[in-house]
């Protein structure tokens, strides 16, 4: 966090804060949808176990800003972009760590 102002940390606050309003409306309409059948149920199943990893981001990312640790890449240990915390919040890798992680896990899956 050392890089970063207070008003790009509010800035990126409420972009958490953002997220997960949007993200805890979505679960809360997926669990009001009425059930249409076990494909749906399948579906509704997944993007619940994604909304709730994405969950889990946003409180990482709120508790690495407890601890002065938000905007360090978890990896390598240099600050990340304010530009790649403004479009993805959540991150905790700086764009080359994650790219390599990327290419990694390509690798491993081909």
């Amino acid at each position: 966090m050392r890089h970063l102002s207070t008003q790009q940390l509010v800035r990126l606050r409420s972009l958490l804060d953002t997220a997960e309003s949007a993200l805890r409306q979505r679960i809360q309409a997926q669990d009001l949808a009425g059930d249409d059948g076990e494909d749906t149920v399948g579906v509704r199943h997944f993007m619940s176990d994604q909304d709730l990893h994405e969950l889990l981001d946003i409180t990482n990312a709120r508790a690495r800003m407890q601890d002065n640790s938000y905007g360090v890449c978890v990896d390598c240990g240099i600050d990340i972009d304010v530009e790649r915390l403004l479009a993805y919040p959540t991150a905790k890798r700086c764009l080359d760590c994650q790219r390599l992680r990327e290419q990694r896990r390509a690798h491993l899956l081909s």
